[in-house]
């Protein structure tokens, strides 16, 4: 179209003198040129879309990639949280456990201390 459009231009100017210009001729080539930058402008902006697709595409695959590693950062942390709280809950479950044992081993040396003193006195009798 671009060659027809170049060739009739040409071929128009060469034909013409200064003096005699034809209002029809004009007037077709006017036409032409205007379909012409119409398509151009069309084809510009077809074009223009196609890439702000693109880029939208590209926009939301890393949007969707962004979540998924999100998501994974979560449930790690998630795993991490579930992890210290089981972790200290042992913690207190020892430390109250060693509390005990030393409370039991301090109520079994007193009694046997009283042991050994009820024993002192009932030899001494």
């Amino acid at each position: 179209m671009l060659l027809g459009l170049c060739f009739l231009l040409t071929n128009s100017a060469m034909a013409q003198s200064p003096e005699s210009s034809n209002p029809q001729v004009n007037a077709r080539i006017d036409s032409m040129v205007r379909v012409y930058d119409a398509q151009e402008r069309k084809k510009t902006s077809d074009e223009a879309v196609k890439t702000q697709d693109k880029k939208d595409a590209e926009n939301l695959s890393d949007l969707k990639s962004q979540k998924a590693d999100t998501k994974a950062k979560a449930n790690d942390a998630q795993k991490v949280e579930r992890d210290a709280n089981d972790a200290a809950k042992e913690s207190k479950n020892a430390y109250k456990s060693e509390k005990k044992a030393q409370k039991a081993r301090n109520k079994a040396d007193k009694q046997a201390a009283k042991a050994a003193k009820a024993r002192g006195v009932s030899d001494d009798n």
